[in-house]
């Protein structure tokens, strides 16, 4: 009897060591048939589509599927601002992002955990004004309000660009700058509570179409274009998307399946654009044929090819808008299956 019993002590203890030496090893979601999860966050407007349309058609999911066989929940979630977002990844909250060239600049040089895994948008960036007396960046006084999401945002380093081409000095306006999110913007603009927004689609758009104030484009000072086109022409990146390196390094099924995702979400977008302002209207709160007009803007393209992005780095490390190094190369800034500078 005690031999038994020391027998099948002995199995039991041999089956937890097993036991504990097959967890010990480690394995993906993938291997155990699990469902594994992501969080993708991004900010307010039109830029960000192919998110709204990876959600809407479960494309992250699809390509993991094919991929691995199994299902993956994937939560989207919006933030103000790109500062947000890069306080998410720090703290481990977010797996994958949206935000301006800018702040995910900063992100990667400064050790946020992310590096840029995909291009998303261009869109059509502008600085708009409620002062008849504002025509360009020369007639911005000392006590003019100037919105922006953020300070380090796109919009911030955009304006920065555009005041050393036209004024030699790059901060020559960064104590106008107040912090506001893009809706949030409009309508301090609209109750002239700022004197002007440097802000982007589809607030650029309402902005123009608003007949209850007298809204216009801050120009270069010749008048030939606008003063923010002027240093970021059409076509240039501005929504870019990132990943954590943990993602990158450990969970490779689930980073190809959200670049997959992106990738068929702007292939979707610039292929069927009736379709995607059905898609994308209801939450900017317009009719699909007035979004169908934005989509069709020549200044609005989705692609998955970067460009400009080492253009303002270089811009951003020369000017002291970073702490640290500027990226000597594209690859500090991208991981390897990114196509584009």
């Amino acid at each position: 009897m005690k031999n038994k019993f020391r027998i099948l002590i002995l199995t039991v203890i041999a089956v937890m060591v097993m036991s504990f030496t097959l967890t010990g090893c480690g394995s993906s979601s993938s291997d155990q048939g699990e469902t594994a999860e992501i969080t993708i966050v991004q900010q307010y407007g039109m830029a960000y589509a192919p998110f709204k349309v990876m959600e809407e058609k479960q494309l992250v999911e699809k390509a993991y599927k094919e991929a691995t066989g199994n299902d993956v929940t994937v939560n989207y979630t919006v933030l103000a601002s790109g500062a947000s977002i890069n306080e998410s990844f720090t703290s481990g909250q977010v797996q994958v992002g949206a935000m301006g060239v800018a702040p995910a600049v900063t992100g990667t040089l400064s050790g946020a955990g992310y590096k840029i895994c995909s291009n998303m948008s261009a869109q059509p960036q502008k600085m708009m004004t409620n002062s008849s007396s504002v025509k360009n960046l020369k007639d911005i006084k000392a006590d003019d309000k100037i919105a922006v999401v953020n300070i380090g945002s796109i919009q911030h380093i955009l304006l920065a660009m555009a005041a050393k081409e036209e004024l030699g000095d790059a901060h020559a306006l960064d104590n106008n700058l107040n912090p506001y999110s893009h809706p949030d913007g409009m309508t301090a603009l609209i109750n002239g509570n700022v004197t002007a927004q440097v802000t982007t689609s589809p607030y650029t758009f309402k902005e123009e179409a608003t007949e209850d104030a007298d809204l216009a484009e801050v120009m270069t000072a010749d008048g030939s274009k606008g003063a923010i086109e002027s240093v970021w022409p059409e076509g240039n990146s501005f929504i870019v998307a990132v990943a954590s390196t943990d993602l990158y390094e450990n969970d490779p099924d689930l980073y190809n399946a959200v670049v997959q995702g992106i990738s068929d979400a702007t292939e979707f977008i610039e292929n069927n654009k009736g379709e995607a302002a059905e898609m994308l209207c209801e939450n900017e709160e317009v009719d699909a044929a007035t979004m169908l007009e934005w989509l069709n803007d020549s200044a609005c393209s989705y692609s998955t090819e970067l460009k400009g992005v080492m253009d303002m780095a270089t811009f951003m490390a020369e000017e002291g808008f970073l702490e640290v190094d500027g990226p000597s190369d594209i690859s500090d800034l991208v991981f390897d299956n990114v196509k584009g500078n």
